[in-house]
């Protein structure tokens, strides 16, 4: 039976656990070819599926902020599996849920080194070949913090919004190319950084989301399926909300 990404090759990046693991593993069982990335090492999940499926699934060491280490990793991907027609940036950190006048330079600057400079050189490093191909398509992590407001977290949201300006800018200006360019903005759900939050957070995030539940990485994957095939071909320059309805609020 054909997979619904058959012929896709993805560099999928934060890969480790969570959403980027999820991903990677579905896109695997949907018949692609997946060079997935973290600047840690695989979790028990990603790990088994590197077991089972040694011929589509490849890790390597990636950290996203490094020009010369996705140039790397583009010619790995290129070598093993040839060269990439999607990808995922869904590698991403969080804050310390600062507001404005007591966050540090130091985190304001590493998120937007990781969530926003990290996507930046993704699709630097991937769009030529896409042009020379003909299209692609490329998913973007950003946050529904990036999209609607909520007190504190000052680095976090700004850099998350900055993320969702980028994927927009990209999308207008590579859809002659045949690039679709796309933004998932996930709410809250149960992945290693969201573990992090207090009480009195999780309990907000909790109220903040009319499904009344925090979501599993796997409910998240789905939505990535679509938007790397060809299902999606005449979806572009779009923001998907997968946040349990918060964003309506």
């Amino acid at each position: 039976m054909a997979g619904r990404l058959d012929g896709k090759i993805a560099i999928v990046t934060g890969t480790a656990t969570g959403i980027g693991s999820a991903i990677a593993r579905l896109f695997v069982d949907e018949g692609a070819k997946v060079y997935a990335t973290d600047v840690k090492d695989p979790g028990d999940k990603l790990a088994a599926a590197l077991k089972a499926h040694p011929a589509a699934l490849r890790f390597a060491k990636l950290d996203v902020r490094s020009e010369e280490g996705w140039a790397a990793a583009l010619a790995a991907c290129t070598k093993a599996f040839g060269a990439p027609n999607v990808l995922v940036n869904n590698a991403g950190i969080g804050s310390t849920h600062k507001p404005v006048h007591e966050e540090t330079v130091e985190m304001m600057r590493a998120n937007f080194e990781v969530n926003v400079i990290g996507m930046f050189l993704g699709m630097k490093t991937v769009i030529p070949g896409m042009i020379e191909m003909g299209g692609g398509s490329i998913v973007n992590v950003a946050s529904v913090w990036g999209w609607t407001g909520i007190k504190n977290n000052v680095a976090y949201q700004t850099a998350k919004a900055a993320a969702v300006m980028l994927s927009k800018n990209a999308a207008v200006t590579y859809a002659p190319h045949n690039i679709r360019i796309n933004c998932v903005l996930p709410g809250y759900v149960d992945t290693p950084m969201s573990r992090t939050v207090t009480e009195e957070d999780a309990k907000m995030l909790m109220e903040f989301t009319p499904l009344g539940r925090r979501a599993e990485p796997e409910e998240m994957a789905p939505m990535f399926v679509f938007l790397a095939s060809d299902e999606s071909s005449f979806v572009a320059a779009a923001n998907f909300m997968n946040d349990g309805g918060m964003s309506a609020l």
